[in-house]
């Protein structure tokens, strides 16, 4: 790696052409995105959560690179690749996509 600090890792969410972001801590790695939508104004059950595009993006410390995992599209628009990975990977590592067709795949 080439930047001074661990690769963080985080969930985010893209509703209505805007990209919602929140990098993992000690303090919220226990969230989710039913527990952390209210926090920044978007839906946490029924339809509307169901129309928003979401996922996280993790570390894999075993094989060194990132996975970006998704929910709702069986691969992800460029802009919202690209905002996530400015985001949270300013170091440019490698990062794997994988969409989560029938449960979080980690």
């Amino acid at each position: 790696m080439n930047g001074s600090k661990e690769p963080m890792g985080g969930l985010w969410a893209w509703s209505e052409g805007k990209l919602y972001t929140l990098a993992f801590t000690s303090e919220n790695r226990h969230m989710d995105h039913v527990t952390w939508f209210p926090e920044v104004g978007l839906a946490d059950y029924g339809p509307e959560f169901d129309k928003i595009l979401r996922g996280r993006m993790l570390w894999d410390w075993v094989y060194e690179h990132f996975v970006l995992t998704f929910y709702g599209v069986q691969t992800l628009p460029n802009i919202v690749y690209n905002q996530i990975n400015t985001i949270f990977n300013n170091d440019s590592l490698e990062v794997v996509e994988r969409p989560a067709v029938d449960r979080w795949i980690m």
